[in-house]
């Protein structure tokens, strides 16, 4: 029997975002899922984390801020990562630069929706590929 994976999901906190990673979480079923805002990151969430989802509507959400720094000094090399937005693909292109000095592996190209609940089957493949 395989192990259940530690996932951590963190959110700018906004509604469309909230919802990506409520669907997120539906997803990862028999997974140990923690999901906060990025206002309550403690960075203590992420040491037991082998799975990360970070989403955003906007880049540079204020709320991020210590999240960046977290990521800044951690070594997560071995562990995955999906970026998602339902804003502008400047979210994520800035997301993908916060996580790039970690070396966390983006498994998948970051997931992009603008009407994210059109979208369920396609999250659910994305989510598919990215913890298998």
């Amino acid at each position: 029997m395989e192990a259940s994976k530690n996932v951590l999901i963190v959110t700018d906190g906004t509604e469309s975002t909230q919802s990506m990673a409520k669907k997120i979480e539906e997803t990862l079923t028999g997974c140990r899922v923690v999901s906060i805002q990025a206002r309550n990151f403690s960075g203590a969430e992420i040491l037991p984390a082998e799975i990360f989802f970070f989403g955003c509507e906007k880049p540079h959400p204020p709320s991020f801020e210590y999240l960046e720094d977290v990521l800044n000094h951690i070594n997560l090399a071995g562990r995955v990562c999906g970026l998602f937005s339902s804003g502008s693909g400047d979210a994520v292109n800035y997301l993908s630069a916060m996580v790039r000095d970690s070396e966390v592996g983006l498994c998948a190209e970051p997931f992009l929706a603008s009407d994210f609940s059109s979208k369920d089957e396609k999250i659910k493949d994305w989510v598919g590929a990215l913890i298998h």
